[in-house]
């Protein structure tokens, strides 16, 4: 077998509003009904406070609404940047890790998946993805406030959280490509992160 390297990326942005929606999306997040998720298996191992991942494909709970408002024009124009022309968003649901709770490695459906990292405290575990070419772990240097999308297919997980309560918000979607314009795709803003 023969690996041919061709660029690919994660992409970083953030919510401008985040400081004014934060403490809005984590009181609906409260009143959410979302069961925890413990999975231990001898390839597999989870455990996460709260989620609402049963849901996910309902785009009318509130914070989902509120979410939306914000979140769409930043990931409008970095998907733009890429020369897509629009997404279609399957599912979309939010996760509490609590000290030591843990996402395995796995994968989603869908063209890509996004995390939003609502409450993240400085010593939160970072999301890790294993590069499909190298096979090398990367952690994904983030913020509170910043988002990252990337190939759904990529392996990736959340190690053991070692901070106080982290929350995430999470997304799959399809890249949607109606016309080219080579000019669109070259005059992209750069949101590499390796």
């Amino acid at each position: 077998m023969k690996k041919i390297r061709f660029d690919d990326c994660i992409c970083q942005g953030n919510i401008p509003e985040h400081k004014e929606i934060r403490s809005t999306l984590l009181s609906l997040i409260a009143e959410t009904r979302s069961p925890s998720w413990v999975m231990n298996s001898p390839y597999y191992t989870d455990s996460i406070s709260k989620l609402d991942f049963d849901d996910s494909e309902d785009f009318n709970r509130p914070w989902v609404k509120k979410f939306v408002e914000v979140w769409e024009p930043p990931l409008k124009e970095m998907m733009m940047s890429m020369g897509y022309t629009g997404m279609q968003l399957f599912k979309c649901w939010f996760q509490q890790y609590k000290q030591q709770d843990t996402h395995g490695w796995h994968i989603h459906g869908s063209h890509f998946t996004g995390v939003y990292y609502l409450e993240f405290p400085s010593k939160s575990a970072k999301t890790e993805v294993v590069s499909p070419y190298s096979g090398k772990v990367k952690k994904v240097g983030v913020k509170e406030g910043d988002f990252i999308i990337f190939p759904a297919h990529w392996i990736h997980r959340a190690p053991p959280n070692t901070s106080e309560r982290k929350t995430i918000i999470s997304w799959n979607f399809d890249a949607i490509q109606d016309s080219i314009d080579i000019t669109q795709i070259k005059g992209g803003k750069p949101y590499i992160l390796f």
